[in-house]
């Protein structure tokens, strides 16, 4: 996982509940589907709040219901082009990027044709956020190459996660629509470094993956390379080429 990301635990909520354990749910529901935004009292869905702390419904159905509020829809519909939103919209309650250009139209239709309530209860109502969240846990950012189908993927989505310090108000954001749409290459972009936080550009990660067949040069089902965050990139599209499959992408020092 991305250092930035290392300490994003992620967050279920139990039937037998605590109180301490319903706080984290909610702190965390906000700060995934609201983009790591200050949330002012007015801001919060008390309501909502209350019924999950009652029982009455679903960390889906609460995550459904910030997703719903007038918060989202002034935070990120009314300020940004229709692509960063619905991109905005695949990170908050998918935990990923839009994986393609088709992908990114089928939600414009969905808009264009049934509403704007209609586009954001798409993702939650969908089979992958059944299969990967279920009903009591809150969306997380899935930077784990295993939950996503292609390296791709992958560097999109670490693209859209720029860590704590970072905020989805930005309205200069651009959105990756035009990259997607000519399949173009993902490049990974460290974040800037912000106070004593770590810096990745200087970081090393493990990338452990797999190549197809076995060979001379490939006696192992599993291998692994140590890299600067810098040639990252380069090195899972090299891996890529080969016609390999990452496995893991770990911080070692």
């Amino acid at each position: 996982m991305p250092l930035w990301l290392a300490d994003e635990a992620k967050a279920e909520l139990f039937k037998a509940r605590y109180e301490t354990e319903f706080q984290d749910v909610i702190a965390k529901a906000y700060r995934q589907v609201l983009g790591n935004a200050h949330v002012n009292s007015f801001e919060r869905c008390s309501k909502a709040e209350s019924q999950l702390r009652n029982g009455r419904i679903t960390v889906r159905e609460f995550v459904m219901a910030v997703g719903l509020s007038e918060t989202y829809r002034s935070l990120f519909f009314a300020r940004n082009t229709q692509y960063r939103f619905i991109e905005l919209n695949f990170k908050h309650f998918l935990g990923r990027a839009p994986r393609s250009q088709q992908e990114v139209a089928e939600h414009v239709l969905i808009y264009h044709t049934h509403g704007y309530d209609a586009e954001i209860l798409s993702y939650m109502d969908s089979e992958e956020y059944s299969n990967v969240f279920g009903e009591n846990n809150v969306p997380y950012p899935r930077v784990e190459t295993t939950q996503l189908q292609t390296n791709k993927d992958y560097l999109r989505t670490l693209n859209l996660n720029r860590g704590r310090a970072s905020s989805d108000r930005d309205p200069g954001a651009m959105a990756q629509v035009r990259q997607i749409a000519a399949n173009l290459p993902a490049k990974a972009k460290p974040p800037l470094v912000a106070r004593n936080q770590y810096d990745n550009r200087v970081t090393r990660y493990e990338v452990t993956y797999d190549l197809p067949g076995n060979s001379a040069t490939n006696r192992c089902a599993a291998q692994s390379v140590q890299v600067q965050f810098a040639n990252l990139s380069r090195q899972l599209q090299s891996i890529q080429r080969r016609g390999g499959r990452v496995r893991t992408i770990r911080v070692t020092g």
